[in-house]
């Protein structure tokens, strides 16, 4: 959807430039962990810490999961730029093949292709291939988590793996991660926080009256996602 977006914004503004008009503020081409704020992020544990000690370390294996728009690939964006690091996303619509043995070379060009960069590796939507193998009814389900788990085991950088859907995942696949954090719809302070930040980047100086707040408060099931899409249906309307 990130993709799609900038995309779209890339096409408005080659129209509105074609037409003499300006363009698209230019924050429209900034990548999704530009403006991203782990305090912002409802994680079970503290993301600044983590980051920190990933940095010092230079390597580590991390499973996010939780629901869509909270911020998880946006996490592997900003990470990378604390790590002065590449990011190479892929999605498991990349990788996937119904040719035999196509998945399995796609996902070791991959992790390769990542290392030779240098690169921070992030797979999106790693449920699409890392069921439970005492689950499988097909020997390539069984195959392609035992080629990501060969795989994993023998690479040394960074990688990040997210997924909505947790439950029914290869136990010994959550096993190699060193890190399996749950991030979450907003906290109240946070859905507070996310709407103070969007008012000052539309150059809003609306106040947030009480009435705002009880309103907010009711919409529990709201994603740093839910407030980049209003963010940027302001920014072209």
């Amino acid at each position: 959807a990130t993709q799609r977006a900038l995309m779209l914004e890339a096409l408005i503004d080659g129209t509105l430039r074609a037409q003499g008009h300006k363009p698209i503020r230019q924050d429209a081409r900034v990548t999704p962990g530009h403006n991203y704020d782990p305090d912002l992020c409802n994680a079970s544990m503290n993301l600044r810490a983590l980051a920190a000690g990933v940095v010092a370390a230079g390597t580590g294996r991390i499973c996010l999961y939780g629901p869509p728009g909270t911020g998880k690939t946006a996490f592997g964006y900003w990470l990378s730029e604390q790590l002065g690091r590449p990011l190479m996303l892929k999605r498991v619509s990349d990788i996937q093949s119904p040719m035999l043995g196509v998945m399995e070379r796609n996902l070791a060009r991959a992790f390769e292709q990542a290392s030779r960069d240098g690169a921070v590796l992030q797979i999106d939507e790693v449920d699409g291939f890392l069921r439970d193998r005492r689950e499988a009814r097909q020997g390539w389900e069984v195959s392609q988590v035992n080629e990501f788990l060969t795989q994993l085991e023998s690479y040394d950088g960074l990688f990040i793996a997210s997924t909505n859907l947790m439950a029914g995942l290869d136990p010994a696949a959550l096993r190699r991660f060193d890190y399996k954090v749950s991030i979450g719809y907003l906290l109240p302070h946070q859905r507070i926080a996310m709407l103070a930040s969007l008012l000052r980047a539309a150059d809003l100086a609306a106040e947030i009256t009480e009435s705002t707040l009880e309103r907010l408060n009711e919409l529990q099931t709201l994603t740093p996602g839910d407030f980049d899409l209003v963010r940027r249906q302001h920014r072209i309307k």
